[in-house]
């Protein structure tokens, strides 16, 4: 009897492995991860876009200008590159404008609104600007104060604002900057906020996060058959872009359709309807996710299933082996 209860009561829960490129293609280039839409060699990614050289163990997009790749983020579709830090500082000194950006033209990249801030660091008036507008601005007071914490650039030396589009190029025009000795000092760009204000960077290179989008011509395909989202993100000229994702189910790019190793989780959302459902002996599901008209998560959306939830699984003898 006890032999009987030790075979029913070894359960092994099946530990799928997570795929993170096509099969016969990398996953890593040096310590990055490469994860598909992204692939390392042409056959390896979704489009040529999305395709990465890997150089001495470091990973370019070769389509935009061999731009490094610093990391892929899967959950909110960007992917941080690095950018090289020019100098705001040109003759006439005090009033200056540099085209700062490449221009991401026809690519499927945008220049992140959530990800990104404008950062100016030196004394005058930094302005974002696109096609002669201003889209954001910060000043700073005058004075011999130097940038020594990234997270309190609050106008002395150093100011900071966010971004209110996403974009595909921009302008950053200087006014006022002073110069020390008779030399230009400072610089104004575009930054990944979190890696800015980690000090996770070093000059004159610059993390910068692009949005990445796919549309319908790239007949996405999500991780077990699970149906893709469409997201709008709204541009500054009043124009929008579509895209298409797939929401993460564990580990892997849930942009494959055997790529998610999901792992299962008797928690039930608490939310009234899921509270509800379970009462009447079904569970809940993720059915979609809700995003605002920029394309930012809002929530996971919910619905309920009648019955029991049932399990998929293989019983070798005795040992029952279990997975969801």
């Amino acid at each position: 009897m006890k032999l009987f209860q030790a075979y029913h009561l070894l359960i092994f829960l099946s530990l799928e492995t997570p795929k993170y490129a096509k099969k016969g293609c990398r996953d890593k280039c040096g310590d990055v991860m490469i994860p598909y839409p992204f692939g390392i060699g042409a056959s390896c990614s979704i489009n040529k876009w999305f395709n990465v050289d890997c150089n001495s163990s470091t990973p370019y997009l070769p389509a935009l200008k061999n731009l490094e790749v610093l990391k892929v983020h899967i959950g909110n579709q960007t992917v941080i590159v690095g950018t090289q830090r020019m100098s705001s500082c040109q003759k006439p000194v005090r009033n200056s404008s540099q085209k700062m950006s490449i221009d991401l033209g026809w690519s499927p990249f945008l220049y992140s609104k959530d990800n990104n801030k404008l950062v100016f660091d030196g004394c005058g008036t930094a302005s974002l600007m696109e096609n002669g507008s201003v889209l954001a601005a910060c000043s700073t007071a005058c004075g011999n104060a130097t940038l020594s914490d990234r997270s309190n650039c609050l106008g002395n030396g150093c100011c900071e604002t966010a971004i209110p589009h996403y974009l595909k190029s921009y302008n950053i025009n200087i006014t006022g900057l002073e110069e020390e000795d008779g030399n230009c000092t400072g610089s104004a760009f575009l930054v990944d906020k979190t890696l800015y204000e980690q000090g996770r960077f070093s000059d004159p290179f610059i993390p910068i996060s692009l949005t990445w989008t796919l549309t319908d011509s790239n007949q996405v395909t999500c991780c077990r058959d699970y149906n893709p989202t469409r997201s709008i993100v709204e541009m500054s000229n009043g124009t929008s872009v579509d895209t298409w994702l797939c929401d993460e189910y564990g580990d892997g790019s849930p942009y494959l359709i055997d790529g998610c190793a999901m792992t299962y989780s008797d928690s039930t959302p608490d939310t009234e309807m899921c509270r509800k459902c379970s009462k009447r002996g079904g569970y809940c599901t993720s059915n979609d996710s809700t995003y605002d008209g920029r394309g930012s998560f809002l929530r996971q959306n919910y619905i309920c299933v009648e019955g029991e939830r049932t399990p998929r699984g293989v019983i070798l003898g005795n040992v029952f082996s279990l997975c969801f």
